[in-house]
């Protein structure tokens, strides 16, 4: 499945912060709906924005769905058919969900860099020493 920007990369190349919100009683909200989310503003269509993640139409329409059941207000409208065919838009309600979980993932990125640089670091001494040990 493809993603977009809901990763913030650290400073320090190859790592991402990637935050999953867990909603008590509620549901999950990750890079995945965003990102599909974020398809759908692209496309007007939820079935572009399945296509656009190599995700089935069926598994798009009830990630929208169960999004839609999760706020107090839907996060994408949805229209049927007609001359114009059907389509689906972000609604207010969805464009804040998309902004503040960038802005969450982006803040907690910069907070987090010294720690994310070390981890970064670690990982590559290790990586490097399993490499010369195996030479």
């Amino acid at each position: 499945m493809k993603r977009g920007g809901s990763r913030a990369k650290s400073k320090s190349r190859g790592l991402e912060l990637i935050i999953r919100l867990d909603i008590p009683g509620v549901g999950r909200i990750g890079p995945g709906k965003i990102e599909l989310l974020r398809q759908i503003r692209e496309h007007h269509s939820i079935s572009a924005a399945a296509r656009a993640m190599d995700m089935s139409y069926r598994r798009a329409w009830l990630l929208v769905q169960s999004l839609n059941e999760v706020f107090a207000e839907p996060v994408v409208e949805k229209w049927f058919g007609g001359t114009s065919r059907g389509g689906a838009a972000l609604t207010p309600a969805g464009e804040r969900l998309v902004a503040s979980y960038e802005t969450l993932v982006q803040r907690s990125a910069e907070a987090n860099e010294a720690v994310l640089s070390e981890i970064l670091r670690s990982a590559q001494s290790a990586a490097r020493a399993s490499r010369a040990s195996a030479s």
